[in-house]
């Protein structure tokens, strides 16, 4: 049962015939209930397949990466929406994740250091070592921004936090995967956890 508030250009709250009313971070909307659906395109069929798997890696994601940082830049949605429409076209027709570099790991406005690099650590293995220049005296970011890596291979996903500060503008990392091609995207974050950087995104061949 609906409930009107302000009249009919007011607010309701509920269901009234095929209208919804319902309120999120202060905004108030109407829209009617989807009728009964029996398409079933190919174009649909590709959509849904895409969807299905991003939801499935927000989901996983939820703790570790969506609400420190995803929220923090969501404005009047969620973070988990914008995380799913933001990274939805990196999707192929199959579900899979194929266009890596239009992946985004981590959104913000705070700086990303200059000359930021990834490379595969030869004498280590499954080592990293990422690489920047600290630029935080010149009011480019602040010397106690922490680095946090987001690795993919294959079907897994791990988030991790080295917790290397941007002063010391270089971190060894062992990676928690063996021999095989993964995707690393390294990205900053304020000491408080009140601001994040975008990421930079690199193909590594683990030898």
């Amino acid at each position: 049962m609906g409930k009107y508030t302000q009249g009919i250009l007011g607010p309701f709250s509920g269901k009234v015939g095929a209208i919804v009313g319902s309120s999120w971070k202060g905004v108030n909307y109407i829209k009617s209930l989807p009728g009964p659906n029996t398409s079933n395109t190919e174009r649909q069929q590709v959509q849904r397949s895409r969807f299905k798997s991003v939801v499935k890696m927000a989901s996983s994601l939820l703790a570790s990466l969506i609400r420190p940082v995803w929220n923090l830049s969501a404005g009047k949605i969620t973070g988990y929406n914008l995380f799913v429409k933001t990274n939805l076209a990196a999707f192929d027709e199959s579900g899979g994740l194929t266009k890596f570099e239009d992946f985004k790991a981590s959104v913000g406005s705070l700086a990303l250091p200059g000359n930021l690099s990834i490379v595969n650590d030869a004498e280590v293995s499954s080592g990293i070592t990422v690489s920047w220049s600290d630029e935080s005296a010149n009011g480019i970011g602040q010397a106690d921004d922490q680095l946090h890596l987001l690795i993919l291979k294959d079907d897994q996903v791990q988030v991790l936090h080295p917790g290397t500060l941007r002063s010391a503008e270089t971190a060894d990392v062992t990676l928690p995967f063996e021999l095989g091609m993964l995707h690393v995207y390294a990205y900053f974050g304020a000491a408080d956890g009140s601001e994040f950087s975008s990421d930079l995104h690199e193909t590594i061949m683990l030898t």
